[in-house]
């Protein structure tokens, strides 16, 4: 090992630290005594370089006081590179060189053009198979090493292979080691698929960290302040591949991820798939498919017995048990992020129990460190909304790390009911004028969600942010020049969150803006005929029921940010029975008591008469007969000339697919109270 491979100067860039104890590693021990060396030689009219040695003693910076003349001032201390390949950290038990290998090794001065790209297969401590790829940065950069950038597919996907034309072939091209994993469950990472459980997604992921820190010697490490050195390591991905993520760092003793880019990614499963206690059944049914469609063993391995127990128990019993709730929550941010006592986690209860297994809490609810974290988050995205953007936002971000959010018009878009149809045939032409005849009626087409927009904020390109945010933290060696006005862009994120009103407009808000400065408090109007429920919701299909708000400000623009609602549920002419709130002990999966009423509420706009549309296409529901103070689903639109702002509700929606009340005992409601309006 020799001391070319730091480098003569002994910094990096504008980064420079200066001494180090004699204490450290031999390593670092032998460079402070070499550099101690050759200032006494110096001192004494001698020439540092005439013994060969390539080491020298760099010259003071602005953060370094000049050495003053006289015989009073110790030996100066050399400045020691801030960043170091794998192969030269002190203290990094590395695997031994492959011999028969081609892949590239600093260690073994082997393949150093780089560009490999090749699968690792790994036994996990479950006994399953992890599978991951290993794609190589052109030119491997031996001085200072390559920062390490981890990638995550979605639910039901498979690692990259072929980076060209992605967003990775970006990251490798400014000089990232890039790893795509093949997540639990799928494609070649064989074991059933649990959900990003910390007993074994967790701990997958974090085999394959190790694997990649002691067996790719050309990998980047950072000299720590308090001392020592830590890999330079980000990750990426969207949906489930943020999930991995945000898991990785909640649950690595190490905390070797430096910064994380996750999108589109949920904060608490149990508020994803059961918002306020409805089941998200059309979301439920298309994750199933998805999941077993790219499961490494589907139906006999695929959804874990758990997962499965609980999709059939809800889809039958239209509810959520109780014990399940507990087991999405551990998998969830939420869990880290909240910190409970272990005294407060209720148990996992499943049926299957016996043959899924792994169902404690193996990883303590401790916060996680300060980590610095780029969120984006779909405004129209109906699986996970921008309120979980906004929960991860606030969580991680308390906790003292670089954390900024913005939005975009892409996400977890459900098909255009209109596509569906286009897929009729001749049949689709009479689509058409039964639209135009609904339409004349004040009514629509059942639909479940519009198309999806860009994966942008306005002008700020997702991946453009991405790449200018990992860049700034991780420094890669070949860090491509990005243009002036977006890096200005992703530097307001520090401060503001971007909010899309459509494909290429966005509005910036203040974070009290997002969520409590900009409302507007009005009353909710009584409703001239009744909310629909039961079988009798179905009718929101056509119709859904419209409420003017009034008492808003006049310049009114449209609505950016999260609304709130204080309502209560009551039946007709009768309120809330006396016996809906007796707090008596029913079954929790008894399908009729006289209580249980389910609406949707949403913002809808609409200009006259005319058939409302849902903005965002976002619906926060309610259920059971009584008060509801809930935060509604986060949106962001512009009305449009002469719309008028209401709340749009319905006793049924397509996107609940099959959670609509089943109560016979309730068969219309009436909804009363206030509303806070995020006013744009």
């Amino acid at each position: 090992m020799t001391n070319r491979h730091l480098g003569a100067s002994g910094h990096v860039g504008d980064f420079m630290f200066t001494a180090i104890s004699g204490g450290r590693q031999p390593l670092i021990r032998s460079l402070v005594l070499t550099a101690l060396a050759s200032s006494l030689l110096v001192a004494c009219g001698g020439d540092a370089s005439s013994n060969g040695s390539a080491t020298t003693t760099p010259s003071p910076t602005a953060n370094e006081a000049a050495p003053q003349a006289g015989p009073v001032d110790p030996p100066e201390i050399p400045v020691v590179a801030r960043r170091l390949p794998a192969y030269q950290t002190p203290g990094l038990a590395l695997a031994e060189v492959d011999p028969d290998a081609n892949t590239a090794s600093c260690r073994a001065e082997r393949a150093l053009t780089g560009a490999a790209n090749y699968q690792v297969l790994l036994t996990s401590a479950s006994g399953e198979t992890i599978s991951f790829q290993v794609m190589e940065p052109a030119s491997v950069d031996c001085v200072t090493g390559h920062p390490l950038m981890l990638h995550g597919h979605g639910f039901g996907g498979q690692r990259v292979t072929d980076p060209s034309g992605t967003q990775l072939q970006r990251l490798l091209d400014n000089g990232y080691t890039v790893i795509s994993i093949d997540q639990r469950g799928f494609n070649e990472s064989s074991g059933t698929v649990r959900v990003m459980d910390p007993n074994f997604e967790g701990r997958d992921l974090l085999q394959i960290l190790d694997w990649a820190e002691t067996h790719l010697d050309y990998l980047a490490h950072d000299r720590q302040p308090a001392g020592g050195f830590n890999l330079a390591a980000g990750a990426t991905g969207g949906s489930y591949g943020g999930m991995y993520q945000l898991l990785i760092h909640n649950i690595d003793p190490q905390h070797r991820l430096d910064v994380l880019t996750p999108d589109i990614t949920p904060h608490d499963l149990r508020y994803s798939l059961n918002p306020n206690g409805t089941i998200k059944s059309a979301w439920d049914l298309l994750l199933v498919a998805g999941g077993e469609r790219g499961a490494n063993q589907p139906l006999l391995g695929g959804l874990d017995p758990a997962i499965k127990e609980t999709l059939l128990r809800g889809a039958t019993f239209n509810v959520m048990h109780e014990g399940a709730l507990p087991f999405f929550y551990y998998h969830s941010a939420a869990y880290f992020l909240d910190a409970l006592p272990a005294d407060q986690q209720p148990p996992m209860d499943f049926l299957t129990a016996p043959i899924a297994g792994g169902l404690e809490y193996e990883f303590a609810a401790v916060q996680p460190e300060a980590v610095d974290i780029l969120f984006s988050q779909g405004i129209r995205d109906t699986l996970f909304n921008f309120n979980e953007a906004w929960e991860n936002f606030q969580g991680y971000r308390a906790l003292g790390g670089d954390v900024r959010l913005m939005g975009h018009e892409s996400g977890h878009i459900l098909p255009e009911i209109a596509g569906l149809l286009d897929q009729l045939g001749p049949l689709a032409e009479g689509v058409a004028p039964l639209q135009d005849l609904l339409n004349s009626l004040g009514a629509d087409l059942p639909e479940l969600q519009q198309a999806g927009g860009a994966a942008a904020c306005g002008e700020l390109s997702r991946n453009d942010a991405v790449l200018a945010f990992l860049n700034e933290k991780l420094e890669p060696p070949r860090a491509e020049v990005l243009d002036a006005a977006m890096l200005g862009q992703v530097d307001r994120l520090q401060n503001e969150v971007c909010l899309p009103l459509k494909d290429g407009e966005a509005v910036w808000r203040s974070l009290a803006q997002i969520d409590d400065e900009n409302r507007v408090e009005t009353t909710v109007p009584v409703t001239p005929v009744p909310i629909p429920n039961s079988l009798l919701g179905l009718s929101s299909l056509l119709a859904p029921v419209f409420i003017p708000l009034d008492d808003l400000p006049e310049n009114l623009a449209g609505v950016a940010g999260i609304g709130a609602l204080d309502v209560t549920l009551g039946l007709p002419l009768l309120g809330v029975p006396e016996y809906c709130n007796a707090g008596v002990d029913l079954p929790e999966e008894l399908p009729a008591t006289g209580c249980d009423a389910i609406v949707h509420v949403g913002w809808g706009a609409r200009v006259g008469t005319e058939a409302p549309r849902l903005i965002d296409d976002q619906l926060t529901p309610l259920r059971g007969l009584g008060g509801h103070r809930v935060n509604m689903v986060g949106v962001a639109d512009a009305l449009q000339e002469d719309e008028e702002l209401g709340l749009l509700v319905y006793g049924y929606h397509l996107q609940y697919l099959s959670s609509l009340s089943r109560d016979v005992l309730v068969p219309a409601v009436t909804l009363s109270g206030t509303v806070q309006v995020p006013v744009l």
